[in-house]
């Protein structure tokens, strides 16, 4: 008989997810994870370190804003980056704890290990130390791909209650104990690792991935970004604010591809108005480091730029090379990528994904989300992933909020849509608060004038744009989000306000 009736490998935010959610419908969980501690690239290197960087680079620029109210502004005010740090350090040991008392609570068995597949449906673990559990854990405690790929393409579902053998897995600890078990369904989160350039491998000292940048000891003064997608743009705007001259580079012929144009365009004027230089079109060709640690970068079309750090951040790729994912019956993606069907279950049954791995949004929130749905089906229930009210949330200066379809998306094949806007300068709250850079655009479709995409660019547009979200879920109207009733003053009203805009458009038309 099976010890464990579900074994997730990965304990980032999916696998944990996983973890939980299973417990919670009654399975006895093992979790395996590489490192000797959980929260992956979210709490590690990604999401929460990047998040307190930029609260303070968000708060130098605030300082700016003093005079407005007589309070007295200190001129060229610079932050400590150390300090920082260890603040970014403190909010992910805070997180690490929780998580260790989420499992610790849910008697979820944790060991630390690679599992690789060592057979068709069954698994085996080389360990690095021994179990989590057993107190060796401390108390105290975003993947340039397309976001629009369709999930699933081609792959059929085998639906609730369809599984082969259980999958036998092996963890050899560190005293070179072997612990083997079986586990009738498994859940594969091993998230991701960033993408270096050919020829240009990382450093973590003058070369640096964005998972580096927690390591760096202090802000410096010229910052090459090779990449303007989600994370480049994030960290232009930070490290411009904390002091550092920054020049970003990007092949493609505009920033943020794949978000709205619109937005690109605002982030583009963006970055003019707080000096930072962006070369579209253009590639990096090699770097040559002199003795003094600085470099000096050839970029295409032989124009050179001098810097003291280069972070490239070009995308991630999937952790499966040492899953033996072809010994399970799996082949991976030319990324390495796992194919999953809308349930989160491989091909082959009973063996499910989440997160990073399927190289989709590689977004933390959506992997929370992939890996709860991979859990209940794991666990006999029928449950789809809808990524059509998945919102985005892009930590730039100003900020990004985003939900369903582009306007280009919606237009395309000569889609009718009308689009209803408001500018945060037509807002009282964004007045009193000095934030009138940004604008809300709804996109509703024009025979039903439903919410079909919503694009918020401005103050708090990361927390607001939930409100669109579920308005695009809900198949919301205009009428609907215009006549809410809005806090007065607050930032949500450009909603209404836009919703209106676009009223007013549907009553210019001219009757067929």
């Amino acid at each position: 008989m099976s010890a464990y009736e579900l074994v997730v490998i990965g304990g980032g935010e999916a696998g944990i997810s996983a973890a939980l959610r299973a417990t919670q419908l009654g399975a006895k969980v093992c979790l395996i994870n590489r490192e000797p501690e959980l929260g992956g690239g979210c709490v590690q290197t990604g999401t929460l370190p990047s998040k307190t960087l930029s609260n303070a680079a968000h708060f130098l620029e605030n300082l700016k804003k003093g005079k407005r109210y007589g309070i007295p502004v200190v001129e060229g005010a610079k932050a400590d980056y150390k300090t920082i740090l260890e603040s970014r350090h403190k909010t992910t040991m805070c997180e690490v704890g929780i998580l260790a008392s989420l499992i610790r609570k849910n008697a979820i068995e944790t060991l630390t290990g690679i599992a690789s597949f060592k057979g068709p449906r069954s698994v085996k673990g080389r360990a690095f130390g021994s179990p989590l559990a057993r107190g060796l854990y401390p108390r105290a405690s975003t993947a340039e791909v397309d976001p629009r790929v369709k999930p699933g393409a081609g792959l059929p579902s085998p639906g609730p209650g369809k599984a082969g053998a259980p999958a036998a897995v092996e963890v050899r600890l560190l005293d070179g104990t072997v612990h083997a078990f079986e586990a009738p369904k498994t859940v594969i989160a091993t998230g991701s690792r960033p993408v270096a350039l050919p020829g240009l491998p990382f450093d973590g000292k003058t070369v640096l991935s964005p998972d580096d940048l927690p390591a760096l000891d202090a802000v410096p003064g010229r910052f090459l970004i090779v990449g303007a997608g989600v994370i480049g743009c994030e960290m232009a705007f930070i490290f411009r604010s904390l002091g550092s001259e920054v020049v970003v580079v990007e092949k493609a012929e505009r920033a943020l591809l794949g978000q709205d144009h619109d937005v690109a365009t605002l982030i583009t004027r963006e970055f003019k108005k707080r000096g930072i230089r962006l070369l579209v079109q253009t590639g990096l060709e090699r770097v040559e480091t002199a003795a003094d640690g600085h470099v000096r970068a050839f970029l295409a079309g032989a124009e050179t730029v001098e810097a003291d750090r280069v972070m490239v951040a070009v995308g991630r790729r999937p952790n499966t090379e040492e899953l033996n994912l072809a010994a399970a019956g799996i082949t991976p993606g030319p990324r390495g990528e796992i194919q999953v069907d809308e349930r989160m279950e491989t091909m082959v049954p009973g063996i499910y994904a989440a997160g990073d791995v399927l190289a989709r949004f590689m977004l933390s929130s959506m992997a929370v989300v992939e890996a709860r749905i991979a859990a209940e089906n794991a666990m006999g229930r029928a449950v789809k992933m809808d990524y059509t009210c998945a919102p985005w949330g892009i930590y730039t200066d100003p900020e990004i909020g985003s939900v369903g379809l582009t306007e280009d998306e919606a237009r395309a094949g000569g889609g009718d849509v009308v689009i209803g806007q408001c500018g945060y300068n037509d807002l009282v709250r964004s007045c009193l608060d000095g934030n009138v850079t940004g604008f809300f655009k709804l996109i509703f479709d024009g025979p039903t004038r439903r919410l079909v995409g919503a694009h918020v660019a401005g103050q708090d547009a990361s927390e607001i744009i939930h409100f669109a979200a579920l308005a695009v879920k809900m198949g919301a109207r205009a009428e609907d989000i215009k006549d809410m009733v809005y806090n007065h003053p607050t930032v949500s009203e450009g909603f209404g306000k836009a919703a209106a805009d676009a009223l007013n458009k549907f009553g210019q038309r001219i009757p067929a």
